[in-house]
Parts: structure tokens; sequence; C-alpha cells
């Protein structure tokens, strides 16, 4: 979710200090996608780590280490499992690290990393700031202080020298830890660069969203009300449309895809811009969207209507000879599953010819079942407003 000028503002830090433009933009994307605060607008973006408040609470507050403990919000190592369970949006972000600030808010800054480049509170002193409350109130201030804050611990951790190579791995081992081939850091950077020195080279350029940022958007549109499934990552029919609808609803150009005004438009919304469905719409019957015409209901009651057919004919070796089987796929044209589905429902309808009964109780049924879900399915759709603009 890069903008015009945190882009602008990068490039300018990387060649201040010689660096490739595009490897020191892939270090954003890969650490926060280019988005430098919560959706307060005000705290720097932020990934508390409870195994670093145990270790810092151990180390500078023990006498309060079994509140953090109790809380939930301390463990002893790190775990994929617990680490970041209720952290997967920015209010829950936010509501962590101010139950972690309530116990202390010093070390509980310690234990986040912070700001576009992530910079973790425990190296406050490390980077010539007092203290790590003093980091992230110079980090609330802007992009400005949160790329230099980024630019600080390249430098005073000796990374400078790989960034410039574009040797990622030894970079990622340095700047993420020990542990970054788990997350594939390198790789990640790696192609992100790759993108990166492309767009710069040709600004029409325009890359298939990578998985970070993906996510980001997922998450960001399902705040909004708009239905794009499961935040996975992969940008798929849904995620175009449900893009392709914020972007017409606010008056943006349509692409379907994250672009600089798309993000801005983002940045300025909050829980109160949060799209509604109508009561109509929510309430919606399949009789109401068989009064509208939908075509998919239609289809669908045309092969539910032969199902049924087969069903009372009784031989499924003479549906075949009829060409039911075929009326039916040709009735759900247009839909492609069904489609699929039939065609595995007439090669099993001819096998099992020599026992018509069994293959009138599966063809009936498999097909009825099906067309019956696509009908639910076109139905949820209406209610939860995915198409809507």
């Amino acid at each position: 979710m890069f903008s015009q000028e945190i882009i602008d503002a990068i490039r300018a830090a990387a060649r201040a200090n010689d660096w490739p433009e595009s490897a020191l933009l892939a270090v954003v994307e890969c650490e926060t996608s280019g988005k430098p605060f919560e959706q307060d607008g005000h705290t720097p973006a932020l990934l508390f780590e409870r195994h670093k408040f145990y270790s810092e609470m151990k180390k500078h507050e023990p006498s309060k280490l079994s509140a953090a403990i109790k809380a939930g919000l301390a463990i002893p190592k790190w775990s994929k499992k617990t680490q970041y369970k209720d952290q997967g949006t920015s209010a829950g972000r936010l509501a962590v690290i101010a139950k972690a600030r309530a116990i202390d808010e010093e070390v509980a800054n310690r234990a986040a990393s912070w700001g576009l480049g992530q910079t973790m509170g425990f190296n406050a002193e490390r980077l010539h700031y007092p203290n790590a409350t003093e980091m992230v109130a110079e980090l609330s201030k802007g992009i400005d202080e949160q790329i230099e804050a980024m630019v600080r611990e390249i430098k005073t951790s000796k990374l400078d020298r790989y960034l410039k190579a574009k040797d990622f791995t030894s970079f990622a081992r340095g700047y993420n830890g020990p542990g970054f081939a788990q997350n594939n850091y390198d790789s990640r950077m790696r192609k992100a660069d790759g993108v990166w020195a492309r767009r710069i080279e040709n600004p029409e350029f325009v890359a298939k969203p990578g998985k970070t940022v993906t996510v980001v958007y997922q998450t960001r549109l399902k705040e909004l009300g708009y239905a794009i499934g499961k935040i996975d990552g992969d940008w798929g029919d849904l995620t175009t449309g449900a893009t392709s609808a914020f972007q017409r609803k606010w008056g943006l150009k349509v692409t379907g895809h994250p672009n600089d005004e798309t993000t801005k438009q983002f940045d300025k919304l909050d829980a109160s811009d949060k799209r509604e469905v109508s009561n109509e719409r929510a309430e919606a019957t399949v009789d109401d969207l068989r009064a509208a015409g939908s075509q998919t209901v239609k289809a669908a009651d045309k092969g539910s209507l032969v199902s049924k057919i087969m069903v009372g004919t009784g031989l499924v070796g003479g549906a075949e000879q009829t060409g039911i089987l075929d009326q039916a796929k040709e009735a759900v044209s247009h839909v492609e599953t069904a489609k699929s589905v039939l065609d595995s429902v007439k090669d099993l309808a001819v096998g099992l010819a020599p026992y018509w009964w069994v293959g009138v109780i599966v063809v009936g049924f498999i097909t009825w079942r099906l067309y019956g879900d696509v009908i639910k399915r076109r139905l949820h759709d209406h209610q939860s407003g995915v198409h809507l603009g």
C-alpha cells in the first residue's frame, strides 16, 4: 500500500546512502507493505512480540513478569501458534499494545517492532534514542522519522554492505534474525527487489501484487465491509471484485487492482466508513432473485428440474440415450462448476447403467444437491453484497 510520497522518501534515503533504491523499497515491502501507521493514523505500524515482552520484562521489570504471563502477553519462546493470534487486524494490534502498556509502557514499547522498517523497540538506545518510548514518539511524527530509524538500524548493524550488494540472505539474517528463512524474508526481498527495479525503470510497469501486499488489501477490504472470502494472500476473483466495488463506491478509477489512488483512499477511512448492506438486500429471498431475473438462479432451476425428471424416469441408460444429461449441461452453460460435475456424473451414469436403480439415486442426488448449492451461493453473494458497488 505504498503511496507515492512514501516511495519518493524511501528512494531519496537510498540515494543519500548510495544504496540500490529497489533494495530499500523491497525491505519496506516485506516489513509493512508500505503502510506507516495503524488505523488510528498516529501509532506507527507495529507488531508485538510476546517472547520479547517476556525477556525484556525479565530484564527490566522482573516484578511485573508474572502479571504479563497471566495476561497472556509474555511467553518464554517464540511460538507461531500463539505469537500473533490476536494481531491479524490493526484494531487487534492496537488492543494488544494497549494491554501490554497497561502493565509497563516502556517494556511494551521495547517488545514491539515499529514503523515502515519495523524497528524493534529494544534497539532504541543503540539507535541513539533515550528509550523505546521516546523512539515510538519520534516515529509517530511521520514517514521521514520512520525511514531515518530504519536507516540507522541498517547502518549500526553493519548491514548496508549486504543491502548494497543485494545479498538478501545475509541482510535478512542480520535484520530479521536467525529465523529469517522460516518466513522466507530473503527470497521475498529478492523477488520484491526485482519488481521494484522494473517499476523504477518503467513507471508504467504494473506487477501482480505479492502475498504480503495482497493480505494487507484483503484485510483492509474486509474491515470496510467488502466480501473477499478467505484472507489468503492470493489475488483472486473475489479480491478483484471487492477492490473494484471499493473503487466504484469512492469514485476512483475502477481497475480491480491496488494502486496509489486506492491506497490513499484506504488511509482516509475508519470504522465509521464501513460499507453497510441494505436491509432489503440482506433479507432478500431466492424468490426475490427469481423475480429480478437472476440468470444463475434460472439456470440452476432448470438443472434441478432436469434432475427430478431423471429420478422420475428411473433409467440412467435412458437418460444417456435421450440426452437429458447434455440438456442439463446446456441449461447451466455459464456455471463452469456445474458443467464439470455433470461431466463426471455422465461418466458415472454410463458405468452404473446395468444397475439402473443405483444410477438413479446417485445421479439424481448429486445433481439435485449441486443446483441447490448454486442457488444458495448466489443468494449468499446477493445478501452479503459481494457484487455491490
